[in-house]
């Protein structure tokens, strides 16, 4: 396997007349913890959008995984997991269900989302919570559900978009010790 995670050359993104992303050059391996610092509008949620396949480049390119995000951006999708800032739960369904939920959309089979759900579980601690509403957790139980809908088919890389945004200090340790693992 190539130890590139992450490549772009000449990475650009224009909306009009504004240049989100210009020429953006770099390379990451896997294993490595890569991030953006920056004030809003310095074109990091943009370059995530490009780098998950969601959004093309204007210009330049971009692997990751291997697969081009322009050529081969459902690959793309199916090599990554994504947390968001934002919840993206579904609020009436437990944790459980949650997780269950995320296991189809990444075509896995009933014993096999059982398997990582139980996996999981352990992991995150969230266990004791799986037939809770995930709208009945608090800020940094719904961010550990999050992250383990993102991991929950074992994907090659993971992208985080201000995963502990407001959450509490002690949330956002135990969220920075299930990502070390």
């Amino acid at each position: 396997m190539n130890s590139t995670a992450i490549e772009t050359k000449n990475l650009t993104r224009v909306f009009g007349k504004m240049v989100a992303v210009d020429h953006l050059n770099f390379k990451i391996g896997y294993g490595e913890i890569f991030g953006f610092l920056g004030p809003n509008g310095a074109g990091k949620s943009t370059t995530l959008r490009m780098l998950c396949g969601i959004l093309a480049p204007s210009s330049g390119t971009a692997t990751v995984a291997g697969y081009d995000v322009v050529e081969e951006p459902e690959r793309v999708k199916e090599s990554i997991g994504y947390v968001s800032q934002h919840f993206s739960l579904y609020s009436d369904l437990t944790v459980e269900e949650n997780i269950h939920f995320y296991g189809r959309i990444y075509k896995l089979s009933d014993a096999d989302i059982q398997k990582r759900m139980a996996e999981i579980f352990v992991m995150t601690e969230l266990g004791r919570w799986r037939k809770k509403l995930a709208r009945e957790l608090s800020g940094g139980w719904k961010q550990r559900l999050a992250l383990a809908n993102s991991l929950l088919h074992r994907p090659k890389i993971l992208f985080l978009d201000e995963p502990t945004a407001g959450v509490d200090p002690l949330s956002r340790r135990a969220l920075w010790e299930i990502l070390y693992q």
